[in-house]
């Protein structure tokens, strides 16, 4: 649906409203309306945008000569909301004079979560493969020099770009290049942990949601109703909390079982993925709006801010019949969308008033929508159409989902696609994906587009450039993983990421480089309570008054918050896996969006990437947020399909643990789970280390694998009295002369042995350390006997 004039001059406004702090900061003088407007107008010479920018606060609206419809007036108060979301920092006029200091760092969104303030800091860097790590407060501070470089290239980019509607993804994604590591507020008060680009976006959303609010209610007088009257409009329900949810998903993903079950789960993951961001981008285009409003997208969920109007509601229901019928069309009952929405007002998205926690209360009444539909998906006449399914006489079926239409050999054409499509997925060179109304590639994927179909085709940049100009059929152009939108030329274009990391996509290639055993390892991680840190994370439960239990408490931080999720699991888990210390990781990405995580590799290389990014998240999140982890060690030819099943029982097990933050390693048992730094520090670093360093000096390899056997009948076995003597004849063999220089090594050995024994805990850990070592130092062809 194409967008209102008024609309689309709110929303570009509202996006570049505040770049004039980016300018104040690098050193001009004036204010930063001023300062925006002035450099702005160089760029988008469009009036209506350029007073946006001008007369966005309150003291040069009065003054200014505006008519009574303006989008300013509209910018205006959405600022105002998007600034309570953020803040509660009544802001100077300018920032110079305290309580605002000019350099300010953006502060980490995790400091202020779980009641537990850290003190970390954002380095200022553009979008890139690596995050910035964050650094201890008060060792990092950015520099006019600073501003000055993001500045330049942000006008630049801006240059590139006209506003318009088809252009209006691409500048969000230019704003987040540059905007997402810089503060929008630079008070001393109060975190800075709200970033300039949330503020932005943010304020557009609401811009958008307002003004077609205001359309749609034929208002005439924005100054009376928005500036006037403004504070009876933060009451009116303006805006629609919409959210929706894909059910099936594990199943869909892990049903697989044949000799390309990789490639396959991999192609599955992303096409759900792609599915639900094809779904949002849908809606939005329906609703006449752009990415702005969409607050999250990941594992299968999404959060929209929306205008509470007809048109919004009549598009929402159209677009989730159509892409419920099309599911059932393509997969049965499979998969479902589930959606819900509620509407509310300015104050109680600010969550105001505080006593009352509205925005905690939002979000509960779309979850209960939510759970209705899944609980009630179809109607009568849809459970009659499905029951008419087809059934072949021949009796034949996909070998893989069972399907029994569009059969090609002993597949359907879905399972036979996801298998073929998997390179293209995973192809570096192919990082533009391009929806049109005709497929552009021989394969190619199908998704819903109202009542007929649009297709995926995935390219090079060199032919995306090519096909942008030759048609005029394609409806959205995604780039992949900080890809550039303006090199490919990008209208329409939104920028995603997706975590592809990947060695092989053979389970027996993978199996072929781990070191010693022949064997592969399937790990599911997943972060420990996502749920309650999304919706009560930035509560403060043992306040006494309801101001400071829920000060932090605001759309702009779960907005943040909920970005920077997606960010790590979907785009930062690649550079952390690909991260070289001798030899690249033999893992492959199944699936990794939202908080969830499942990979495949080499078993001593699955060992090492759950470890790097369980260190990484703790470090992202300043200590804040935990994952909980199952690890399976199998054969390369244990179906996959029972390996993922068996991996998440781990996986389970791990979060039932005590605190969770922790892993489960071969069995679902509590003696192979530990918290990860026990794992790290007591297994690995401590006792795993110490039998590396003692049988390296072992000139008999043999005679220590027959020693380590013998020792873990003992160890599993300590319960009777006699094998405490059984362990110290063992340890007595092995002694060397004591004019040996091995004596050393072997003294050490033998004493922290003895301890290990006689500790339970200990005792524990030195099983799963010895398990770790075997499976190191056997031969390939090795038969398991530990």
């Amino acid at each position: 649906m194409e967008q209102h004039n008024q609309t689309l001059c709110a929303v570009y406004g509202a996006l570049v409203h505040d770049l004039g702090k980016i300018l104040y900061r690098a050193g001009e003088s004036g204010s930063h309306s001023e300062s925006g407007y002035k450099k702005l107008k160089a760029v988008w010479n469009q009036p209506d945008i350029l007073d946006c920018i001008r007369y966005h606060h309150a003291d040069a609206l009065k003054s200014a000569s505006l008519s009574k419809q303006s989008p300013a007036y509209v910018v205006y108060i959405a600022d105002n909301i998007a600034s309570a979301m953020d803040r509660r920092e009544k802001e100077n006029v300018e920032e110079g004079g305290q309580p605002f200091k000019k350099h300010l760092p953006l502060s980490s969104i995790f400091n202020l979560m779980h009641e537990n303030p850290k003190d970390f800091e954002i380095p200022l860097e553009p979008l890139s493969n690596n995050y910035a790590r964050p650094i201890p407060s008060g060792e990092y501070a950015l520099t006019q020099q600073d501003y000055q470089n993001v500045a330049n290239c942000l006008l630049q980019a801006l240059r590139g770009i006209p506003p318009e509607p088809q252009w209006m993804n691409t500048t969000l994604s230019v704003l987040e290049t540059w905007t997402s590591s810089i503060p929008s507020s630079t008070s001393t008060r109060e975190y800075a942990d709200v970033s300039l680009y949330d503020h932005q976006k943010i304020t557009a959303a609401a811009a958008s949601c307002i003004s077609e609010y205001l359309l749609e209610h034929a208002v005439s007088d924005y100054q009376q109703v928005l500036v006037k009257q403004g504070e009876n409009f933060w009451d009116e329900k303006a805006f629609l909390l919409y959210s929706a949810d894909v059910s099936g998903i594990q199943n869909f993903i892990y049903t697989v079982s044949t000799d390309n079950a990789l490639r396959s789960m991999r192609s599955r993951s992303f096409f759900l993925e792609f599915l639900m961001e094809h779904y949002i981008d849908e809606v939005l285009d329906g609703c006449g709006l752009s990415r702005a409003n969409l607050l999250y997208s990941g594992g299968g969920h999404c959060y929209m801010l929306l205008p509470n109007t007809q048109k919004t509601k009549l598009c929402l229901a159209q677009q989730s019949a159509n892409i419920n019928r099309w599911l059932r069309e393509q997969f049965g009952i499979r998969l479902f969308l589930a959606d819900g929405m509620t509407p509310c007002s300015a104050n109680e998205l600010t969550n105001q008033p505080q006593k009352n926690a509205p925005y905690k209360e939002i979000f509960r009444r779309v979850f209960q929508q939510i759970s209705y539909r899944k609980m009630h998906r179809y109607s009568a006449a849809e459970l009659m159409e499905l029951n008419r399914g087809t059934v072949r006489k021949d009796g034949r079926e996909c070998k893989i989902c069972g399907a029994v239409e569009q059969l090609n050999g002993e597949k359907c054409h879905w399972c036979n696609l996801f298998e073929q499509i998997s390179r293209d997925i995973q192809d570096k060179r192919k990082t533009v994906f391009v929806v049109s109304e005709t497929p552009y590639t021989q394969l190619h994927i199908e998704l819903p587009h109202g009542d007929s179909c649009a297709y995926l085709s995935i390219l090079e940049t060199d032919d995306a450039q090519q096909l942008l100009q030759q048609t005029d059929d394609v409806l959205r152009v995604y780039t992949k993983n900080a890809q550039s939108l303006l090199s490919v030329g990008a209208h329409y274009a939104s920028q995603l990421f997706v975590g592809e990391y990947h060695d092989s996509n053979r389970i027996n290639e993978l199996a072929e480089k781990s070191t010693g055993i022949s064997r592969i390892a399937v790990c599911r991680m997943d972060v420990d309570d996502l749920g309650k840190a999304f919706i009560s994370g930035f509560e403060r439960p043992h306040a006494a008054a309801a101001e400071d239990k829920y000060k932090y408490v605001t759309i702009s931080r779960t907005a943040s918050f909920s970005r920077q999720m997606s960010r790590f699991f979907k785009y930062y888990i690649n550079s952390i896996l690909a991260r070289v210390t001798k030899d690249a990781l033999a893992v492959t990405i199944v699936y990794s969006g939202g908080d969830d995580v499942f990979l495949v590799g080499a078993w001593d290389h699955i060992l090492e990437a759950a470890m790097r990014i369980q260190e990484d998240f703790q470090t992202y999140t300043c200590h804040t947020l935990h994952l909980s982890a199952g690890i399976l060690l199998k054969n390369a030819k244990y179906p996959i399909r029972r390996s993922a099943s068996e991996a998440a029982e781990l996986e389970a097990f791990a979060k039932s643990h005590d605190g969770k933050n922790a892993v489960t390693i071969f069995e679902a048992s509590a003696q192979q789970t530990y918290p990860w730094q026990i794992f790290q520090d007591k297994v690995i670093n401590e006792k795993q280390n110490l039998l590396e360093r003692f049988f390296a000096n072992q000139e008999d390899a043999e005679r220590g694998k027959a020693f380590l056997y013998r020792l873990l009948d003992l160890l599993r076995n300590s319960e009777q009295r006699i094998n405490l003597a059984r362990f110290a004849y063992l340890l007595a063999r092995l002694e060397p002369k004591k004019n040996n220089p091995s004596y050393a090594m072997y003294a050490e050995f033998s004493k922290q042995m003895y301890q290990w024994y006689r500790n339970p805990t200990d005792r524990q850990q030195l099983i799963t350390a010895i398990y770790i070592y075997v499976y190191q130092t056997r031969m390939k062809g090795d038969t398991d006997r530990a």
